[in-house]
């Protein structure tokens, strides 16, 4: 392999093959893997990865020409691949001949041996650029599965891997296996000893000669482990500094030692900023949160300042694969950017305006060029998406119709502003603009230090704009909420919203509340969706307010270095989405920096207090239940109904809020009461009980909920449907359970009822037969409910100490159970008995805990405030995860699946936590910025090679 090259480039269409490079990518990684290595091979396989600053294709042809073989992946998709084609084609250009492996996974391959080539008229799956470079026919590899299978664990797929390893390593494919083989057992080896705790890893350590490899191993993996743990406290310093560098060092701990501490940092990682190195004048995403457009700025250097070439990137804003780039000219500026509809985007250059459509965002097209003789400062979009006004540094605004711009020819000279006046002197200019209201209105912001106004114009009829009124208020910065309702301005130090009314009276002055320590200085500022407002200036934090509610607060900060925050260039929320972007000068690159480097921070905000969360929801103080398929998440949000589609549970889609005419719960002076939602085993029923009544409704149609019933109960404190979910058990406060029949017409009456307090109760799948942990009680009753009416006390459990606080079963029959004895049990029932599995001793109090339907994962959160989640095989929990979560997080939901945790906040959210690890990491190594460098990987790992982890 050449000095930093690779052993192989695997080319594929993101498109058709999305899943499958990766997958190749990490199994050749894995396959045979040495045990003093993190990679068996090094294999490029996704631009995703890139470096933005040195331009894409040039990164491409590197990594090209720096690669021993090339991996096809082939099918129609990728041969009709621009960026497949240009791969092959750059591989053939290059001496000496290299070889190429191809891996079919959809389309025909088909072999002309008359012609010594493939039959171009029937082969569908191979670019043509591969024309002529087989002498005969070649083997390839057909890899026909679903993403699902894409494992080393799946036996096609590995022996598909296995072949493709062999020539990259020289070895046959049958000695590869069993190394392969042999390196399991020996990594298997070293999970049980890692399991049997340190003592026998010290035991191992001073054996007799005979087990001198085991010894060896096992002080392999020690030192690997507190490697591991070295490199998620490094992370840690360096995080807020430089995120990208952070992000790497937390993949690489989990390369090196996958560890529930290097696990958990894994998962909570999502709280460091994505980075893209990158200098940006100008930054904005789509309507949607799509796309993500960064400029940057040409000029033509001095002595002090080095020259910088302009250029534009556009990124697909989830994976920050980079989809298109181009070049204006060298120097131009390039001063701000707004996205113009689903389909147009439009950049503020020197003297004139660029209309580019994206529409397909990999094949951008220029489609006019709107005369402004001066730089464009500002941009924005009237609410109505009608029209598009620019601000000017010579104090003059325009308008275009939007609907004239999206019908312009390609590079075409675009019309002429529909209107055009100078608010602002050019000793001013007009440095911010807004439309408010239905878009009649424009806010315009003149001038930039002290003393710079903001001003409110008519602009409902283009032909005669005028002020509105005389009011005029001081404001160095300003921005417009996306309805036009509110705007914030920065005057003299105070951040502060007004309220505009229909005829453009700026209202109610109410300042946002500010830390301590806040100095005034504003950099850049954004009104985002959800009422969310960020401000990036002087004191080095990004601060985003909730500014729609009637009191605004403070959400979060943000820690940057103070000089990048002073400095600041832009700043965006990315709509319908919960990301932030701030755009910085200069880079923590170290010495391989470029001139132009410049920072790009990414946050996830979907719950700004708990940023670790993947995606969040409503909550406030009420409960919610989660199906047990995993799709669907119901209950209560400040009295309306609220059901929430969590098919893909990472990007959650409400559903519906409906008035449900329910108290939202009791008085906060009650302490027992609350409202408890329940799910029934088949997802189309949902119980909510609240104080004084039970609610039923059908969620056959999760989109349109439809009430049932309602019976007056005294307080409910647990719900539980047997598995047809004819039957509701409501353990209530009076110390019964009372039983309903659901199949009866009209309000359900009470059946039976089961002797025995019940504040967590749950019945066994597939059995009549319910568990209940009575209020204040250390005790488990199981009851046998075949016939409600008569119900039969099968047996009793007393191993927990003290007062249950939680019970909850898998789909498979599995119980478990936690207390406040520091303990958590599980249970088999065997006909009337229980049968003990295991106890896991916990730390302190354990208040909740959730199990998913398989019973793969098991999750506990205690009194010490710390989220502990254990994998499950053969009824026997092994701690995976151990996240401190603090004062946020209120209790435990339920599970989705098998890989997300529901969990209620204190602060009125259901937070939604993803637990793949792996999934984790390909986060974590999407949006690093530069790779970590050979000095930076020296420094804290000096005994491994140099190795990037992403």
């Amino acid at each position: 392999m050449p000095d930093g090259g690779y052993d192989a480039f695997v080319s594929y269409s993101h498109d058709a093959d999305g899943p499958v490079g990766p997958a190749l990518r990490d199994a050749l990684h894995l396959f045979a893997r040495p045990w003093n290595r993190l990679r068996a091979l090094r294999v490029f396989c996704d631009r995703r990865a890139l470096d933005p600053a040195d331009g894409l294709w040039s990164t491409i042809r590197r990594a090209l020409d720096a690669s021993r073989f090339l991996i096809l992946v082939a099918s129609p998709g990728a041969a009709g691949s621009r960026w497949v084609r240009r791969e092959v084609e750059q591989w053939r250009s290059v001496t000496p001949r290299r070889p190429v492996l191809i891996v079919r996974t959809g389309g025909q391959i088909v072999w002309d041996d008359v012609a010594g080539d493939f039959d171009w008229d029937r082969t569908t799956a191979l670019p043509r650029a591969l024309s002529g470079w087989f002498t005969e026919e070649p083997q390839w590899v057909d890899l026909e599965l679903p993403p699902e299978r894409l494992s080393l664990r799946d036996p096609p797929f590995q022996d598909a891997v296995a072949t493709l390893a062999a020539p990259l390593h020289g070895r046959s494919k049958d000695d590869l296996l069993g190394v392969d083989v042999a390196q399991h057992r020996r990594s298997q080896g070293f999970r049980r000893a890692m399991w049997a705790g340190l003592s026998l890893v010290a035991a191992l350590a001073v054996a007799a000669a005979g087990w001198a490899l085991t010894e060896r191993s096992g002080a392999v993996e020690q030192r690997d482990r507190a490697l591991a743990g070295s490199l998620v406290a490094e992370a840690g310093t360096v995080r807020d500094t430089q995120p990208g560098l952070a992000r790497q060092l937390l993949a690489a701990a989990y390369r090196l030692a996958p560890t529930p501490q290097a696990r958990s940092a894994v998962i909570a990682g999502d709280e460091i900023p994505r980075e893209l190195t990158v200098q940006a004048s100008a930054l904005a995403y789509s309507d949607d949160g799509s796309l993500l457009v960064v400029a940057r700025s040409g000029n033509s250097g001095t002595a002090l300042y080095p020259e910088i070439v302009a250029h534009v990137w556009l990124y697909d804003a989830h994976t920050l694969e980079v989809l298109a780039e181009w070049a204006p000219e060298e120097h131009e500026s390039i001063s701000s950017a707004r996205f113009v509809g689903p389909g147009l985007l439009v950049l503020g250059h020197e003297e004139e305006l660029v209309v580019t459509d994206v529409t397909d965002p990999r094949a951008p097209a220029e489609r006019a060029r709107l005369a402004a003789p001066s730089l464009t400062e500002a941009l924005d979009l009237a609410p109505d998406g009608r029209t598009l006004a620019a601000g000017s540094d010579d104090g003059t605004v325009r308008l275009w119709a939007v609907d004239v711009l999206a019908g312009e020819p390609a590079a075409g000279r675009g019309p002429e502003p529909v209107a055009t006046w100078r608010p602002c002197t050019a000793e001013e200019g007009a440095h911010e603009i807004g439309f408010v209201r239905s878009g009649g209105l424009l806010a315009v912001r003149c001038g930039l230090g002290p003393g710079a106004m903001l001003a409110v114009w008519d602009v409902a009829d283009p032909a005669a704009v005028a002020p509105v009124g005389e009011q005029s208020v001081e404001a160095r910065r300003l921005d417009v909420a996306p309805d036009g309702r509110y705007l914030v301005a920065e005057e003299d130090g105070a951040l502060v919203r007004w309220d505009v009314s229909s005829s453009g009276e700026l209202r109610d002055r109410t300042p946002l509340p500010l830390p301590l320590d806040y100095h005034g200085y504003v950099s850049v500022l954004d009104y985002g969706d959800h009422g969310r407002v960020a401000v990036v200036g002087e004191g080095g934090y990004a601060r985003v307010w909730d500014a729609a509610a009637d009191e605004p607060a403070l959400l979060v900060e943000l820690r940057l270095p103070a000089w990048d925050a002073l400095n600041a260039d832009d700043v965006a929320f990315a709509p319908g989405t919960t990301a932030l972007a701030v755009a910085t000068p200069g880079s923590n690159a170290g010495p391989d920096a470029a001139p132009e480097d410049g920072t790009i921070r990414i946050w996830n905000l979907a719950d700004p207090l708990e940023r670790r969360a993947r995606a969040s929801v409503p909550a406030a103080r009420a409960d919610l239940d989660v199906s047990a398929d995993g799709r669907t998440l119901a209950g209560l949000v400040d009295g309306d109904l609220y059901v929430a589609d969590l098919t893909d549970p990472l990007r959650p889609e409400a559903l519906a809020l409906v008035p449900a005419d329910i108290a939202a719960g009791p008085d906060e002076d009650t302490f027992f009461g609350e409202v408890v939602p329940r799910i029934s085993p088949d997802g189309d029923t949902l119980a909510i009980g609240s104080e004084g009544a039970i609610d039923v409704f059908d969620l056959t149609d999760r989109a349109r909920p439809r009430h049932l019933a309602t019976w007056p109960v005294g307080m409910p404190l647990a719900l539980s449907f047997r598995s047809d979910g004819d039957l509701l058990a409501v353990g209530q406060f009076d110390g019964s359970v009372a039983l309903y029949d659901l199949t009866t017409s009209g309000v359900p009456q009470p059946v039976g009822e089961v002797p025995t307090a019940g504040s967590s109760l749950v019945f066994l799948p597939g059995r009549p037969v319910l568990a209940v942990a009575g209020t204040l009680s250390s005790v488990i009753e199981l009851w046998d409910l075949a016939d409600p009416r008569a119900p039969v006390r099968l047996t009793a459990d007393q191993s927990h100490t003290y007062q249950l606080a939680e019970l909850a079963v898998t789909g498979d029959g599995m119980l478990a159970s936690v207390a406040r004895d520091s303990t958590v049990r599980t249970w088999r029932v065997l006909g009337d008995e229980f049968l003990a599995r295991t106890v896991i001793n916990d730390s302190g109090d354990v208040n909740d805990l959730a199990v998913s339907t398989s019973g793969g994962r098991l999750a506990t959160l205690g009194r010490d405030r710390t989220l502990r989640v254990y994998r499950v095989a053969d009824d026997t929990p092994v701690l995976d995860l151990s996240i401190p979560v603090g004062d946020t997080t209120q209790d435990l939901v339920g599970f989705v699946g098998e890989d997300v945790l529901a969990v209620r906040t204190e602060h009125g959210a259901v937070d939604l936590w993803d637990l793949d690890a792996d999934t984790a990491l390909e986060r974590i190594c999407s949006g690093t910025g530069h790779p970590i460098t050979e000095e930076q990987w020296a420094r804290v790992l000096p005994d491994i090679g140099y190795d990037p982890p992403c």
